[in-house]
């Protein structure tokens, strides 16, 4: 199998966390409300700063993020790359509500996630509370207190 079309940088091997595939405007428009939509609007609008009905790609990431959106730097890269094929480093208002639904709607790989529990668990089925706060408050794209308590139900 040749996997060359999925290697990162230093040749790693960069495996997608959010599968892709094209969706058609229409089904993604009726995913979201009329208040999201103008919401995700009045966001692309005030990332054209160009006013010429785009965003930068470099900027994919801070507009979905100011949505609310938890979105990881890997995330961002392989969304903007499939968005962007053509590699003009513009995103239009059609590509950034597709980046939104593709957040939105994304389903992690249950095995994968697994994975990276038992990598903590005790030997007892158990995870150390303190271990797992310390990791993802520190490593990698960093949780910040608050956000890990809320989605470990302490908040």
């Amino acid at each position: 199998m040749n996997n060359s079309k999925n290697k990162g940088r230093n040749g790693r091997l960069s495996i997608p966390y959010l599968k892709y595939q094209k969706q058609d405007l229409e089904s993604i428009k009726k995913a979201f409300s009329v208040k999201e939509i103008k919401s995700i609007s009045d966001m692309f609008t005030y990332f054209d700063r160009s006013g010429q009905k785009f965003i930068k790609r470099e900027d994919l990431g801070f507009a979905l993020r100011a949505l609310g959106y938890l979105v990881t730097t890997l995330e961002i890269r392989e969304m903007a790359a499939f968005l962007d094929s053509g590699k003009t480093q513009k995103i239009n208002f059609e590509q950034f509500l597709q980046a939104c639904y593709f957040v939105r709607n994304r389903k992690p790989d249950q095995n994968e996630i697994l994975a990276a529990i038992k990598t903590f668990e005790n030997g007892k089925g158990l995870v150390n509370v303190q271990d797992l706060r310390s990791i993802l408050t520190s490593i990698g794209d960093i949780v910040n207190q608050t956000e890990f308590e809320t989605s470990i139900g302490f908040g």
